[in-house]
């Protein structure tokens, strides 16, 4: 049995360093503007990397001017299209057995859902709502310890309504899965799982609304509290009399 072990240690070991070790950690940061193209910044720590590189899956299509900010000299990263989703094949100078992270940088079209209604068709959506949403789906055989998108809210805008909010927790696990927060770079909101295996996915959906409206919606309330006062007010009268 000894024997057994020491030769399935040899033959596997060759194979560990060229695959490498499961993501460990992925941060996902977005800064989405109102109109034009979203900043993108991924950050994958990995526990252990092999030589032949591995191949991250990126939640969004359309990924265009891909760049490194932060991993070890040597290391490249080019975008493509695997099993139908966007993917960055990265790989490493060379093998290692410590975690090792990389860090780039991209731009995609949008993040919002186009929400104008064919002609003939209602809305579904208050006028100057947008729907913010980020569908990710773990591709690949690695599998993710920790995954974390943070999306910044456009200047202006507010949430009005979490939407959508996927996987459902597990036993044990505190929620909510999706929450607003004040973000580094503004309000935003973040999405956080763990344990993300192949196959396995998340998404969040927003409602954002216009700031202006909460002063809006102000005036509204104020205006129904005095029409209610002088109702009461007169019916009071009534009464009396």
């Amino acid at each position: 049995m000894r024997t057994l072990s020491l030769i399935a240690c040899f033959v596997l070991a060759p194979v560990a360093v060229a695959a490498g070790g499961d993501i460990r950690t992925y941060r996902v940061h977005v800064v989405a503007p109102a109109e034009g193209a979203a900043a993108v910044t991924v950050t994958a720590t990995f526990d252990s990397v092999g030589e032949r590189g591995v191949a991250v899956p990126v939640g969004f299509p359309g990924v265009t001017d891909l760049t490194i900010v932060d991993a070890p000299a040597g290391t490249v990263a080019v975008p493509g299209p695997v099993n139908g989703q966007t993917t960055v094949r990265v790989t490493f100078p060379a093998p290692s057995a410590e975690p090792t992270s990389v860090t780039f940088r991209f731009t995609v079209p949008t993040v919002f859902v186009d929400t104008k209604p064919a002609p003939g068709e209602r809305a579904t959506l208050p006028d100057g709502s947008r729907l913010l949403r980020h569908t990710f789906v773990n591709t690949e055989a690695l599998a993710i310890g920790e995954y974390r998108a943070e999306f910044v809210f456009p200047a202006g805008s507010r949430a009005h309504a979490v939407r959508e909010s996927a996987p459902r927790l597990r036993k044990g696990e505190v929620g909510p899965r999706v929450r607003l927060a004040d973000l580094q770079d503004g309000p935003g909101a973040r999405l956080q799982v763990t344990r993300l295996r192949q196959g396995d996915s998340a998404s969040m959906t927003v409602e954002l609304i216009p700031q202006s409206r909460t002063w809006a919606f102000f005036a509204a309330g104020a205006l129904l509290s005095v029409l209610y006062l002088i109702y009461f007010k007169d019916l009071v009268g009534k009464t009396a009399a």
